[in-house]
């Protein structure tokens, strides 16, 4: 495969003359070639041509968004730089996935999502589905393992990337389950126990001043924000701050990102008791960041607030509640199987250091992008 390192912003008009030839020089339209664009280019190519290749991507989540993707590079730390691998074909391009790269200072490079906080890990583009597309990047993933520790958290088991990743030599592999609620909620086709438990639930609020909203303005967001990276924050007391993102953090990335994000809350007497960010497409809404007020526990918040919410969706027309990657802990298993979700799973995929002798352990995968530190 010939590879070319592209250092301007490019489209696939300015590089279809650099893919795969066959041996008389013609182009093989069957062949893909994956280029890698870095630094300062890689950021002007997803403000550029990001949108256009997410548009053409109906299976394409959120979190591969321009705006997602375009906010978490403008957070990156000083000793990362975004690096995109873009798929091509004679047709153009067909898909690309975002990195960043990052030196750490025990002199190590790591290769990463580009989002800080990812929870569906996928390619974006037409080809997302074509399994030579996601062969040839998965090729390029190990070439870059050899001169790097590659960390591929979260992409959905059945994507064709997850495929492709599994069947390359020398990467360590873990899964997660993850759960996605049809909607509307159909609550009376729930087990009897389940819907005991609902009832129980509603009748102790019965009597309470809890209610429910959700932002509905960019404003709103952004004034929501830093009560729920609070409650988050309190909830999880063992995150590490070196490495979960800040309130700064979230406010950049969301601003970019207001047309297709909201904040659920629960609140008794003004108080935010629960609350989660959700991020939506057409008709699937992605809920991540769920935080509840440890003060207020007895209540039930969180189920209440999953309750409205998924209610809440339903009337807006939603078919899906994303509840996303889940710890396999019987407490976390059981408390999104009270929603009657469909189960799936994530794949994460770390590279082990070349040369390494038979059974060395990859690499420590990073706290924060560690499949088992979701929720």
């Amino acid at each position: 495969m010939h590879r070319t390192k592209l250092r301007e912003p490019v489209g696939s008009s300015a590089t279809q003359r650099t893919l795969p030839k066959d041996r008389a020089g013609r182009e093989h339209r069957d062949l893909v070639a994956v280029f890698a664009v870095d630094g300062r280019a890689a950021a002007v190519w997803v403000e550029r041509q990001w949108p256009a290749l997410y548009e053409q991507d109906p299976l394409a989540t959120p979190y591969s968004s321009p705006g997602w993707l375009a906010g978490w590079a403008s957070q990156l730390p000083r000793a990362a730089t975004p690096l995109l691998l873009i798929a091509m074909d004679s047709t153009g391009v067909r898909g690309a996935l975002a990195l960043a790269r990052e030196r750490r200072s025990d002199g190590t490079t790591v290769v990463r999502p580009l989002s800080a906080s990812c929870e569906y890990l996928t390619v974006a583009g037409p080809g997302s589905a074509d399994q030579r597309v996601a062969y040839a990047l998965a090729r390029r993933l190990a070439g870059l393992a050899r001169t790097s520790v590659v960390t591929l958290p979260q992409m959905p088991a059945r994507s064709a990337l997850a495929r492709a990743m599994q069947d390359q030599p020398g990467w360590q592999h873990t899964t997660s389950p993850t759960a996605v609620v049809p909607l509307p909620l159909d609550v009376a086709a729930l087990p009897k126990t389940i819907r005991r438990q609902h009832t129980r639930r509603e009748r102790k609020l019965a009597h309470t001043a809890v209610a429910y909203r959700r932002t509905g303005t960019a404003d709103a967001l952004l004034a929501a924000l830093p009560t729920l990276v609070a409650l988050h924050a309190a909830q999880h007391p063992t995150g590490d701050p070196a490495t979960e993102p800040t309130l700064r953090a979230w406010s950049g990335v969301l601003r970019r990102c207001t047309d297709s994000a909201f904040i659920a809350e629960a609140t008794l007497d003004n108080t935010v008791i629960a609350a989660q960010l959700c991020l939506y497409r057409a008709g699937h809404c992605y809920s991540l960041l769920p935080a509840m007020h440890p003060a207020f526990r007895h209540l039930g918040p969180g189920h209440a607030l999953l309750r409205w919410l998924a209610a809440d969706l339903a009337a807006d027309g939603f078919t899906h509640l994303d509840l996303g990657p889940t710890r396999p802990t019987p407490e976390q298993l059981g408390y999104k199987a009270q929603y009657a979700p469909a189960w799936d799973s994530n794949v994460t995929a770390v590279s082990v250091a070349t040369g390494a002798a038979p059974g060395t352990p990859a690499p420590a995968i990073p706290a924060h992008l560690h499949p088992h530190t979701t929720r």
